[in-house]
């Protein structure tokens, strides 16, 4: 269907106000309501870090990047819409929102591997895309960043995360990720990108097997914390 024809005939409707005729899912209004976080954060306890070293856990794998919270409705609307409804163009406002959070923190991205985590192929042809990839891509392109989608694979299914009890989140995913071509990532600066975090153990998973392969300073972002 025609862009023009769609939008006339189903107008774009912000999903805090609920105002029609917008040109994203997310008006300039309600994106300038949303309270984007300012540091990153330790991986285990999510203390902050201003200055984005380690201070305390300094054997986790990686340091935390949340833009958002997730109780934040506009979020979860968008999150949730666009994991669950196929709201593809939901992307476009979650993707300002993590880049501008990122460009915040007055970090170098410059170089950095930018990584999706991926998903079963089951799960991502019925939902025809990996919106962490979508969103990684999307870092990488802004902040002059390489992506790679094929270095960090799933090799095996699992029930999907938001399915499980808390505590036995960690328990689900082990043994879900592996490292093809290790090579690439030695001694290279990470950055792992998901739409959210919550147990952080999906996150875990996938830099220890990174580290395994040789990587260093590995950042996970997340467009909400939950």
């Amino acid at each position: 269907m025609d862009s023009f024809v769609k939008n006339w005939l189903f107008p774009i409707q912000c999903v805090g106000c609920g105002k029609e005729d917008q040109k994203e899912l997310l008006c300039d209004e309600c994106f300038s309501k949303i309270h984007l976080n300012q540091t990153l954060f330790c991986g285990q306890c999510r203390a902050r870090l201003p200055e984005a070293k380690k201070i305390c856990h300094k054997d986790f794998p990686y340091l935390l990047g949340m833009a958002a919270d997730y109780d934040d409705k506009r979020m979860r609307d968008l999150i949730t819409g666009l994991k669950f409804k196929f709201w593809r163009e939901a992307e476009k406002p979650l993707g300002k929102i993590l880049t501008t959070y990122t460009k915040g923190l007055g970090m170098n991205w410059k170089d950095r591997i930018f990584i999706p985590i991926p998903l079963s192929k089951q799960r991502e042809r019925e939902r025809g895309f990996n919106q962490s990839e979508m969103l990684a891509r999307t870092l990488a392109r802004v902040l002059s960043g390489r992506f790679d989608n094929e270095g960090l694979v799933r090799i095996k299914n699992t029930k999907p995360q938001s399915e499980m009890d808390f505590e036995k989140r960690h328990e689900n995913i082990q043994g879900v990720f592996a490292v093809k071509n290790p090579e690439i990532f030695r001694n290279q600066k990470v950055v792992l990108v998901d739409d959210v975090v919550t147990s952080g153990a999906t996150f875990h998973e996938a830099a220890s097997v990174l580290k395994e392969a040789g990587a260093k300073n590995i950042v996970a972002l997340a467009v909400a914390g939950a």
